[in-house]
Protein backbone atom coordinates (compact mmCIF):
# COMPACT_ATOMS: atom_id res chain seq x y z
CA UNK A 1 0.00 0.00 0.00
CA UNK A 2 1.15 3.46 -0.75
CA UNK A 3 0.75 6.22 1.88
CA UNK A 4 0.37 9.74 0.95
CA UNK A 5 0.22 13.14 2.62
CA UNK A 6 -1.28 16.39 1.53
CA UNK A 7 -1.55 19.56 2.89
CA UNK A 8 -4.66 20.17 4.23
CA UNK A 9 -4.82 24.02 2.89
CA UNK A 10 -6.74 24.91 -0.09
CA UNK A 11 -5.45 26.43 -2.87
CA UNK A 12 -7.75 28.65 -3.51
CA UNK A 13 -7.49 31.50 -0.36
CA UNK A 14 -5.94 29.23 2.06
CA UNK A 15 -9.19 28.24 4.03
CA UNK A 16 -8.32 24.36 5.79
CA UNK A 17 -10.01 21.41 4.15
CA UNK A 18 -12.21 19.04 5.53
CA UNK A 19 -12.09 15.56 4.95
CA UNK A 20 -15.15 13.06 3.82
CA UNK A 21 -16.14 9.92 3.12
CA UNK A 22 -16.37 11.29 -0.89
CA UNK A 23 -12.45 13.41 -0.53
CA UNK A 24 -11.83 16.74 0.67
CA UNK A 25 -13.79 19.90 0.52
CA UNK A 26 -13.36 23.57 1.46
CA UNK A 27 -16.28 24.95 3.75
CA UNK A 28 -15.02 28.26 2.73
CA UNK A 29 -16.02 28.37 -1.37
CA UNK A 30 -16.57 25.07 -2.15
CA UNK A 31 -13.62 23.95 -3.92
CA UNK A 32 -13.29 19.88 -3.80
CA UNK A 33 -10.62 17.24 -4.25
CA UNK A 34 -9.94 13.77 -4.48
CA UNK A 35 -7.92 11.90 -2.15
CA UNK A 36 -4.93 12.40 -4.05
CA UNK A 37 -5.33 15.73 -3.75
CA UNK A 38 -6.79 15.82 -7.32
CA UNK A 39 -9.14 19.55 -7.85
CA UNK A 40 -12.51 18.19 -8.62
CA UNK A 41 -14.44 21.25 -8.75
CA UNK A 42 -13.44 25.02 -8.38
CA UNK A 43 -13.06 27.85 -7.48
CA UNK A 44 -9.30 26.31 -6.80
CA UNK A 45 -7.11 25.72 -9.73
CA UNK A 46 -4.79 23.97 -8.12
CA UNK A 47 -4.12 20.57 -6.33
CA UNK A 48 -3.31 20.20 -2.65
CA UNK A 49 0.49 19.75 -1.91
CA UNK A 50 1.59 16.22 -1.43
CA UNK A 51 4.27 16.09 1.94
CA UNK A 52 6.68 13.80 1.97
CA UNK A 53 6.48 10.55 4.33
CA UNK A 54 9.24 9.19 5.76
CA UNK A 55 9.71 5.77 7.79
CA UNK A 56 11.51 6.09 11.14
CA UNK A 57 11.27 2.83 12.79
CA UNK A 58 7.97 2.04 13.83
CA UNK A 59 6.47 5.36 12.56
CA UNK A 60 5.17 7.36 9.80
CA UNK A 61 6.71 11.15 10.01
CA UNK A 62 4.91 13.53 7.51
CA UNK A 63 7.53 16.53 7.13
CA UNK A 64 6.56 19.78 4.54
Amino acid sequence: EQVIALSLVCTHLGCTVTVTPEGLVCPCHGSRFDRQGKVLTGPAERPLPSLMVETEGDLLVVRG
